[in-house]
């Protein structure tokens, strides 16, 4: 079978060696890696690339520009851009190019492994025996009787075409659960096809749901394919739909209802046979009473309902979890770390876990990385400090606004996760989208365009 080529741009070379690193033990891709976009263009004249990343910020020309003539040479390629600093503007200037996804920072190996998965998936239509084990969907161990039941009741209702909905905290594992149903239902040798909605500006979200006809609006150079309709008769994942824009979720609605969709700019019904399945960290009844969600959407999205327990309440799993990801990063990384100390493992069960598996899957792979010898002891892990506890305590005075105060809270909680608007969210207990709208009120204030 063909290998994938992939051509990495970046002016930075880290970035290509960090990309090179995470990519480069997929032995069905081939790696192409250059620091000029002028360069990138004659690599994919002469030669036949089916997927390209791109910086958004490149020397002599910037990665949309860049994707928007890839897209002329390699209309059925996948293109993604990159960047640390990127805008909701930016976003959709890449979209509207040409690109299939954005990728921003941080670029941690999940990320970029998940990301380049639904690359290759794309271009080799779906056929996963192209696919390398590193990128096949990682498995759901578990001991505890709670999640062995559920994950019973996710077996039996694969097959069915009844939506799904995916609740649970951050890191427990949902996105694994979704690729679970997908892989024991009579849909699995059909696309799996999945949608962050906190990703994407509410003015792309459509497009990326429903698609476009060309022309449908400035920098539509062509069609675009919906993800209702390129995943036919697989799944299709809305993850963080709590925060699907208002408007949007009526449209969501309508097409589950009536099993059909209306591309933007267009007048013509299309019929779609993907199945649904939902995700959300956030408790939707609490969205439904607080108006940001609507309550017949939910209903039509509930049908099932599966709710993922934390990791804090499941105690026999993590030294299962544990030695599975010693395992894999101890292999992964040429090491010959093979067992956990009864120390560690006594401090790893009696740890909390505020980030769940994900949190201890990190903790794990620190460890492997950092220690040396066979055994993993405790003086190899670095635990990170509870997220909560960066905050300094905000500096409010008598005869302050409540809306001072809101604003004097989020900005310093801004600073304390270096910007991070996901992890600040999260700390204040709002969605993406509420902070974002926050935010462009505040520089609405100060006389700066809003983004």
């Amino acid at each position: 079978m063909d290998t994938i080529t992939v051509l990495l741009v970046a002016s930075n070379p880290t970035m290509c060696d960090h990309l090179t690193s995470i990519l480069q033990t997929n032995d069905k891709l081939r790696l192409e890696t250059c620091t000029s976009a002028q360069k990138a263009l004659k690599l994919l004249k002469s030669q036949r690339i089916q997927i390209v990343y791109s910086d958004l910020q490149n020397d002599e020309m910037s990665g949309v520009a860049l994707v928007q003539k890839a897209k002329q040479i390699m209309p059925d390629g996948y293109c993604m851009v990159g960047s640390t600093t990127g805008t909701a503007q930016d976003v959709i200037l890449a979209m509207q190019a040409g690109a299939d996804e954005f990728i921003i920072d941080p670029y941690d190996r999940e990320l970029i492994e998940n990301t380049f998965e639904k690359a290759i998936l794309d271009v080799t239509k779906q056929q996963p025996s192209i696919v390398n084990q590193q990128f096949l969907p990682k498995k759901i161990i578990t001991q505890e009787k709670a999640l062995t039941s559920m994950l019973d009741i996710a077996k039996k209702v694969a097959p069915s075409t009844a939506s799904i909905l995916i609740t649970g905290e951050s890191g427990t594992g949902k996105e694994l659960l979704a690729s679970f149903i997908h892989q024991n239902s009579n849909r699995s040798n059909e696309p799996y096809v999945a949608l962050n909605c906190a990703a994407l500006p509410e003015q792309l979200a459509e497009s990326e749901l429903f698609g476009h006809e060309k022309g449908a609006f400035t920098g539509a150079i062509s069609r675009k394919i919906g993800k209702f309709e390129s995943a036919g008769k697989g799944t299709v994942v809305l993850d963080e739909i709590t925060e699907m824009a208002m408007p949007l979720q009526a449209k969501l609605l309508r097409a589950l209802q009536e099993r059909e969709i209306v591309r933007l700019g267009s007048n013509r019904s299309v019929s779609i046979d993907a199945r649904v399945v939902a995700i959300s960290n956030r408790s939707i009844k609490k969205a439904v009473q607080d108006g940001i969600f609507r309550e017949d959407l939910f209903y039509r999205l509930n049908v099932i309902p599966l709710t993922i327990p934390p990791l804090r309440e499941r105690k026999n799993d993590i030294p299962l979890l544990a030695d599975y990801f010693l395992q894999r990063f101890s292999a992964q990384n040429g090491k010959s770390m093979s067992s956990i100390s009864d120390e560690t493992m006594d401090f790893l069960v009696k740890h909390s876990w505020p980030g769940n598996v994900r949190e201890l899957e990190n903790v794990i792979q620190r460890g492997v990385l950092i220690g040396s010898g066979d055994v993993l002891l405790k003086e190899h892990l670095i635990m990170e400090e509870p997220v909560r506890a960066a905050i300094e305590t905000p500096q409010f005075s008598v005869g302050m606004t409540v809306r001072e105060m809101e604003k004097t809270l989020i900005f310093n909680t801004l600073e304390s996760v270096n910007d991070n608007r996901t992890h600040a969210a999260k700390m204040l207990g709002i969605s993406i989208r509420t902070l974002r709208n926050k935010l462009n009120e505040y520089r609405e204030e100060m006389g700066i365009s809003a983004e």
